[in-house]
């Protein structure tokens, strides 16, 4: 109420049927606020109806409103859940997001110009999660590893998952009545590991998993695409973009 009255014209909505009904071609602003804290996990806002808009719908609201203004502009669109489900070290969830962002890149492409609109994807860290071979080909993402149709037993005579983490709350390592940590891999051969909520299996016990170290990947196209090639330092970003914006020569 406080935001409303600051200016004429102002709207608020909660759920995805006020941002539908919100007029994107007028002149309005508008602010959304779908959740007391994140927004859902992508296959979890699938089951709420009434909830919140997708990324792929607020990108393209967004593009529609912003594309107005005749001097450009910058939007920022971040699918930030992707990195809660790792660190929770929920594979399935982080994947879910990360389609979801996938599709929103896909509607920003769409609706703008590459002529005159640089659109970068990228990441600011990696996580721990590592893929295991060698699964056949087809083999679930999620599921376990197989080969010719049968499950790969490790030498402890267990089978594995394709996707395991460095750390995190699924570690294979559990407390002991006595305080003390023993690891010892939990047979999986009876689990169905692509269900929802299954934690990937971890080595290091932590109650949340953490970054790694790796070079991320980035994705441009439009003015100054070409600039992003071979291995740039995370600052280099910051100047394409400046100068794709006119701000520096």
């Amino acid at each position: 109420d406080e935001w409303k009255a600051g200016a004429p014209n102002r709207t608020s909505v909660i759920d995805r049927a006020g941002f539908q009904a919100f007029n994107w071609n007028g002149d309005g602003q508008i602010f959304g606020l779908f959740e007391p804290s994140h927004m859902q996990y992508e296959l979890d806002r699938a089951k709420d109806g009434n909830g919140e808009p997708s990324l792929t719908e607020m990108t393209t609201a967004a593009i529609t409103r912003l594309s107005r203004n005749t001097n450009g502009y910058v939007l920022m669109v971040e699918g930030g859940r992707v990195d809660h489900g790792l660190h929770a070290g929920d594979a399935q969830r982080a994947l879910g997001d990360a389609k979801a962002l996938d599709e929103a890149i896909a509607a920003a492409v769409a609706a703008t110009d590459p002529k005159d609109t640089l659109i970068v994807v990228t990441a600011d860290h990696s996580h721990t999660l590592i893929i295991n071979g060698y699964p056949q080909r087809g083999n679930p993402i999620l599921g376990l590893v197989k080969e010719n149709d049968k499950l790969v037993m490790a030498r402890d005579g267990k089978p594995y998952t394709t996707l395991s983490f460095g750390n995190g709350p699924g570690s294979i390592c559990k407390t002991q009545p006595d305080g003390k940590y023993l690891c010892d891999r939990t047979d999986l051969t009876n689990v169905d590991t692509t269900a929802l909520g299954f934690l990937q299996p971890s080595l290091v016990p932590l109650g949340s998993e953490t970054h790694g170290g790796e070079d991320v990947a980035i994705f441009a196209g439009g003015p100054g695409a070409n600039l992003f090639s071979g291995t740039v330092e995370q600052n280099e970003i910051f100047h394409v973009m400046a100068r794709s914006l006119g701000l520096v020569k």
